[in-house]
């Protein structure tokens, strides 16, 4: 199990740098692309931001479900 979570992590790894090496060297090369790859770059931080800020909402309602129902088994309250 760890040996195939240290093989999956390493992929990972090298897929992320191969990924950067090569939108870096196509974004210094000035190709006709620059544009829509800005564009996709800017919408992938867009949505890391969202997932965070969703992720963040979901643990608010999540805590205020919890809340009130150990507020209705507190006061013997059962649906």
């Amino acid at each position: 199990m760890q040996n195939t979570l240290h093989k999956f992590i390493k992929l990972t790894i090298l897929f992320s740098t191969v990924i950067t090496a090569w939108t870096t060297i196509i974004l210094l090369s000035n190709t006709k692309f620059n544009l829509e790859i800005k564009a996709v770059i800017t919408k992938m931080y867009k949505n890391q931001k969202n997932f965070i800020f969703n992720v963040k909402d979901l643990s608010l309602l999540l805590v205020k479900d919890a809340n009130e129902r150990f507020s209705k088994q507190s006061h013997g309250v059962i649906d």
